[in-house]
């Protein structure tokens, strides 16, 4: 069963004043296409700037959403790219990362015309939990980490931060049922079709072998609750 989360209505709105909003936004469809390059980032002043850089990764972007939290929406949202250069207003007062997020969200609003809705669904999920043997975690490390799906080398990582990792090559959210503090130094090497080189290594044992090997935890297949962002409508933005 579904159930649909009041919409909560930020401060500002509830005492009659305007949303923060960016005071300059120009927005122009990429002409690259799907599969090309693409990067997003803030810049000094506390605006944005993308390349590239899809509706559905906006929305996950200016929402802090994971990419199963996000239901509904056209297919182009996760195909056309855009090209967004927005700068706050001028107050002289700095901007902080979570004011401009909340400008990113303004401009997929007015911009885009994005509704949504948020509820909790039950559903298909694995539960990261420490397996008969004991965990084999060593603590943290200095050092450079390489994070690639298949050859995860990080210096010290958490098993919420883990669970978020293995979602990317699972497709269904992991909640961390370990117990364990950490963080930890987190070596795993696995097949997957995920890794800098696309092509699944035949060497490598599965990821749930190789959860249970290399880090003494397991993956257990269950239902859970997930707050979902269910997308009701958005289209095309407007001309600058």
């Amino acid at each position: 069963m579904q159930r649909v989360l009041p919409f909560v209505v930020a401060a500002t709105v509830a005492f009659g004043q305007q949303p923060p909003a960016f005071e300059v936004a120009s927005i122009k469809p990429d002409a690259q296409g799907e599969g090309a390059d693409f990067d997003f980032g803030f810049t000094p002043d506390g605006g944005i700037r993308s390349r590239n850089f899809s509706v559905w990764n906006l929305i996950r972007s200016a929402y802090k959403l994971r990419n199963l939290q996000i239901a509904g929406g056209p297919s182009w949202i996760k195909s056309q790219g855009f090209d967004i250069q927005a700068k706050p207003p001028q107050t002289g007062t700095p901007v902080t990362r979570e004011q401009t997020l909340l400008m990113l969200q303004t401009l997929l609003e007015d911009r885009f015309n994005l509704k949504f809705h948020r509820e909790i669904r039950q559903v298909p999920s694995y539960a990261l939990a420490v397996a008969r043997q004991g965990p084999k975690l060593p603590p943290p490390r200095n050092g450079r980490s390489r994070p690639a799906m298949g050859d995860l080398d990080v210096a010290s990582m958490t098993m919420e931060s883990l669970c978020q990792a293995l979602e990317f090559d699972l497709d269904r959210p992991v909640v961390n049922q370990t117990g364990l503090d950490g963080p930890f130094a987190i070596r795993l090497q696995w097949a997957s079709d995920r890794g800098p080189n696309g092509a699944t290594d035949p060497a490598k044992p599965s990821l749930f072998t190789a959860i249970e090997e290399q880090l003494g935890l397991k993956l257990d297949a269950t239902r859970a609750p997930l707050e979902m962002f269910v997308i009701d409508s958005v289209e095309r933005p407007s001309e600058n």
